[in-house]
């Protein structure tokens, strides 16, 4: 009787703790495959530096060879978001207008760094050491520092921006889920922000990028960058001066819609066109 009951249990019948043992490598398999993906995930850095030669940043880590959005040279400081693989998302120092571009950039063609280096302080004046005959210190010679300050009327410039917002109002610019690029459909509504910007050289535009809530809010930060951007380069390739154009992102902050429905959430990606005064 017992050596009939020795091979059914080898044989045919599994008790709980041999289900056990054969299930517990398949879930310490699956414990081992996932760590190394979060403990890389962990390592990110938080600054990295490009190295050797100039490198590009895609706007997608699957995006093509040719869909740069701007070249880096060697040297530069890059703010690490995130990591995808063998690509760093990166945020890019301010560009000529001040807008920091977000986008992916290869692990290989850059190096991690502790901390931006300091800034180079201007050489101070070197100080002649004038001693009189009593051997006393004198600083004759040694030019006064001059404080120049210069004031801003913040009354005027609030009446200026009120006046030139009465007299202009542009629609919001809108855009498709995840997407940057401008419609044809909002094409011809930027035509008329170009004619009101030629036929008044007082006024400005602050460019603001927004989002759905879909999506990481700092997918959503970068997302608002591009499409504010989008809008800034087809006003300047229409001849309107960089310096009348300010571009913000908010991203998923201050939803002018309703984000809990696809009716209401998709007019919430947009770019809005803040009318100002020149200064």
């Amino acid at each position: 009787m017992l050596g009939l009951a020795a091979h059914n249990l080898h044989v045919g019948q599994q008790t709980p703790m041999s289900r056990l043992l054969r299930t517990l490598p398949l879930a310490l398999l699956v414990v081992a495959a996932a760590t190394p993906a979060a403990s890389a995930l962990a390592q990110a850095p938080g600054l990295v530096r490009v190295v050797n030669n100039q490198a590009p940043i895609r706007r997608w880590f699957r995006a093509g060879v040719k869909d740069v959005l701007v070249m880096v040279p060697a040297g530069t400081i890059l703010d690490v978001l995130d990591q995808e693989r063998d690509y760093y998302w990166v945020v890019a120092p301010p560009d000529a207008h001040g807008t920091r571009r977000a986008g992916w950039i290869r692990t290989n063609v850059v190096e991690a760094v502790a901390s931006r280096p300091p800034r180079p302080r201007p050489p101070a004046a070197a100080a002649v050491d004038r001693a009189d005959d009593s051997g006393r210190l004198s600083l004759a010679g040694i030019p006064d520092d001059k404080v120049t300050i210069t004031t801003r009327d913040v009354a005027s410039d609030a009446g200026a921006n009120a006046a030139v917002r009465s007299s202009h109002a542009f629609e919001d610019v809108h855009f498709d889920r995840d997407q940057d690029a401008l419609r044809t459909e909002d094409v011809d509504l930027l035509r008329s922000v170009v004619t009101a910007l030629k036929a008044d050289p007082v006024l400005a535009v602050n460019i603001e990028g927004y989002t759905c809530n879909l999506g990481t809010p700092a997918h959503n930060l970068a997302l608002g960058v591009r499409r504010a951007n989008a809008v800034r380069d087809y006003l300047v390739s229409q001849g309107i001066g960089a310096d009348r154009l300010h571009t913000a992102s908010l991203g998923e902050d201050q939803p002018r819609h309703d984000n809990s429905r696809e009716e209401t959430r998709r007019l919430n990606r947009r770019v809005a066109l803040v009318p100002e005064a020149h200064r």
